[in-house]
């Protein structure tokens, strides 16, 4: 999809991006947030700058600074109240967006929902469902939305309060978990079973790994891309002192 922008909308969002781009790298912005900061600096150029977008979505003009900034991520509500006043509909929100020759490229990369949610290729434990990616907080402003979204948590049995999202990195998890894909962790579950993905921190490294547990005590601890990584064992001892972060629940293709 292609969204030609007039000629002065478009050079406002070519300045901005040359400035923002230079904050973002400064603050290592996982490529999550900073396709949302992105998307929230266009929509305010769309909106006629920050303090038009601000009144329109009723929100704080700091407050969405710094959603431009990338320091905090907005509600989907509110990005979705955004782009309805922009005229570009919801479900091109979970799209990769671009700015080239004076225009905005969406293009899709993942299935979406009648809702508009972004569907995953699968879940670790259970059968696909609609899923929004990390944002701070999920307030789905329609029914139907809500309704997924709560079907979502109950079929996994999760306490939202305990779930956070990471963004997988590198191939070791593959064919199961893509690279920079977001998954959902819930911090609540850290008991150890047989055949589980979990998050787990060692020698000061973030790592998702599939866990057996060896007899007599000790771990082995699995990629299931298992010709490029092979199995790491831990010692009893080791496998005590392993930091847990807690259960990977679900994957979903990066947004």
């Amino acid at each position: 999809m292609r969204i030609p922008l007039e000629g002065d909308v478009a050079a406002k969002i070519e300045a901005k991006l040359a400035k923002f781009s230079r904050g973002w790298a400064k603050l290592e912005l996982d490529p999550l947030r900073r396709a949302t900061s992105f998307k929230v600096l266009v929509l305010c150029e769309m909106l006629g700058g920050r303090t038009k977008a601000a009144e329109a979505v009723e929100l704080a003009d700091n407050t969405l600074d710094n959603y431009r900034h990338g320091k905090k991520d907005p509600t989907f509500a509110k990005l979705e109240l955004m782009a309805e006043k922009a005229g570009i509909a919801a479900r091109y929100l979970g799209g990769e967006w671009s700015f080239e020759d004076d225009a905005i490229r969406i293009s899709l990369a993942a299935p979406v929902t009648s809702s508009g949610f972004v569907a995953p290729p699968g879940l670790m434990d259970n059968p696909s469902q609609p899923y929004v990616h990390g944002y701070d907080e999920i307030r789905p402003s329609t029914t139907a939305a809500a309704t997924a979204i709560e079907n979502y948590w109950a079929r996994l049995g999760l306490d939202p309060d305990t779930v956070t999202t990471l963004l997988a990195e590198g191939d070791s998890m593959l064919p199961t978990i893509a690279d920079q894909s977001p998954v959902f962790v819930d911090t609540g579950d850290r008991d150890l079973a047989d055949g589980g993905i979990y998050a787990l921190r060692i020698d000061n490294r973030l790592i998702i790994r599939r866990v057996q547990r060896l007899v007599g005590g000790g771990l082995q601890l699995l990629a299931d891309n298992n010709a490029a990584y092979p199995p790491q064992e831990l010692g009893e001892t080791a496998s005590a002192e392993l930091e847990v972060i807690g259960r990977v629940r679900s994957t979903a293709i990066a947004c």
